[in-house]
């Protein structure tokens, strides 16, 4: 993306963290399908065209959003960087799907977009996403499990919790089974990985 003189727009207050922050607003009350730019401009109180100062389009719009989503999730950072076993791993990972899954469904259709955006190697960026993962992956590798099979397991939970909310945000029950479930098959796969 190209920056243009956002002088006028800053003095605003319209800045790209205003901006991601509006836009998560608007798919709270909407959904991403919701999401336009003259909603997030009406949120803003600015007119459409004062956003293509730092966004180009929609699909700018939506590389922001989940990019920045996670920095009104609060997760605890902490507790990964202080757990020394497998299973507060498992503890703390079941309590974090549960209230991210609990953030989505407030954001609705967030979750799919997350999903259509994921990466590897996300814990390489900024913000409290990339904090979020290093801590996590940091945890695995402390408890013995080597780099390469904890970022595989990494992926592997955060893709299946994403597509569980995504297949129905609204099945609590469900959710948790199945989270329960698969967390199951996480531990055994831990405790070949660390024995």
């Amino acid at each position: 993306m190209t920056a243009r003189d956002p002088s006028s727009h800053a003095a605003a207050g319209l800045t790209v963290t205003a901006i991601a922050d509006a836009a998560l607003a608007v798919i709270r009350s909407n959904g991403v399908d919701g999401l336009t730019m003259g909603a997030v401009a009406d949120r803003l109180h600015v007119r459409a065209p004062s956003l293509y100062h730092h966004v180009h389009n929609k699909d700018e719009l939506l590389d922001l959003v989940a990019r920045n989503a996670f920095d009104q999730f609060t997760a605890d950072t902490a507790a990964y960087e202080q757990l020394t076993s497998v299973d507060e791993w498992i503890e703390l990972t079941r309590s974090g799907s549960l209230e991210l899954r609990a953030f989505y469904a407030d954001h609705p259709g967030l979750a799919a977009l997350i999903q259509a955006k994921a990466t590897p190697y996300r814990d390489h960026g900024e913000g409290s996403r990339a904090e979020l993962i290093r801590a996590q992956l940091e945890a695995l590798v402390r408890i013995g499990v080597p780099e390469p099979a904890a970022r595989h397991l990494f992926e592997v939970t955060a893709r299946w919790g994403l597509a569980a909310v995504v297949a129905d945000f609204r099945a609590q029950d469900y959710f948790e089974d199945g989270l329960d479930l698969f967390l199951a098959g996480v531990r055994q796969r831990l405790d070949e990985l660390v024995s």
